[in-house]
């Protein structure tokens, strides 16, 4: 696997994205640090659009947008095929998934991340990968990577696995399924604290020394996903929090897609 990278315009942008994208049949990563892109492709993974409404979207004029469109065909970021309604009309659409992205580096999580080393050494039988996942998800957060999108994949296809032995259009049975799932694997523990709109709060098994945002979108993977699955319905987070004295409890609001 390489690592390609969208070039970045004048405007200043201090982060950048990785897309897992497949160009010429081989598998790449894709940085993307162009805000520009970066938008383009925000707007496409909720919907597939066509050149005119993507330059609503962001603003620009459909002449401007007609390179980056292209880039990004090329890199393996984004397709595009014939309206079905207008042949003279393209509708772009993402051909990659977004794994992880950068964020501030923190001095104060590298060192908690060192701290937490011994803990993986010095660990109980039994309880080192564990330890170990935990570690790691400090450890890139600390030094600036964030692999939420990559964990949130990972719960998604965990999703539809699951949802192939769940009952369909009960929802209540299947969240008391997935709270089975989650207590059964030591997790940690699933609440719902509201179902209009459905809200679930998660108290994980695991504390950690700051807020590790990455870890509650494994849940929000796996929770919208399956209740599309059985429910027969697009849904989608539309808010999330972490909170708590440790850190380990995540909130999250699922509601329909428009």
């Amino acid at each position: 696997m390489s690592i390609t990278g969208v070039s970045k315009n004048s405007k200043s942008h201090s982060g950048f994205d990785i897309y897992s994208t497949v160009v010429n049949g081989r598998p790449e990563l894709a940085q993307v640090s162009d805000p520009l892109h970066q938008n383009i492709l925000r707007y496409l993974s909720e919907k597939n659009m066509s050149s005119s409404e993507i330059s609503e979207a962001t603003g620009k004029a459909q002449s401007t947008l007609s390179v980056h469109l292209d880039t990004l065909v090329s890199r393996g970021l984004i397709k595009s095929q014939p309206d079905a309604n207008d042949s003279r009309r393209k509708i772009f659409s993402v051909s990659s998934s977004k794994v992880a992205y950068s964020t501030e580096a923190s001095k104060e999580g590298i060192d908690v991340f060192h701290g937490m080393v011994d803990e993986v050494v010095e660990c109980e039988p039994g309880d080192y990968y564990k330890t170990f996942l935990r570690t790691l998800l400090v450890e890139c957060e600390a030094y600036g990577m964030h692999i939420g999108p990559a964990l949130e994949k990972i719960g998604e296809v965990m999703a539809v696995r699951m949802a192939s032995d769940m009952p369909r259009g009960k929802l209540e049975d299947v969240i008391s399924l997935v709270q089975d799932f989650y207590e059964r694997n030591d997790m940690g523990e699933v609440c719902i604290y509201t179902f209009l709109p459905l809200t679930i709060i998660i108290r994980d098994t695991e504390s950690y020394p700051f807020k590790i945002s990455s870890v509650a979108q494994f849940s929000h993977g796996l929770f919208k996903k399956i209740l599309s699955e059985t429910m027969g319905r697009d849904y989608m987070i539309t808010k999330s929090e972490t909170f708590g004295a440790d850190n380990n409890y995540y909130k999250f609001i699922i509601e329909l897609r428009e």
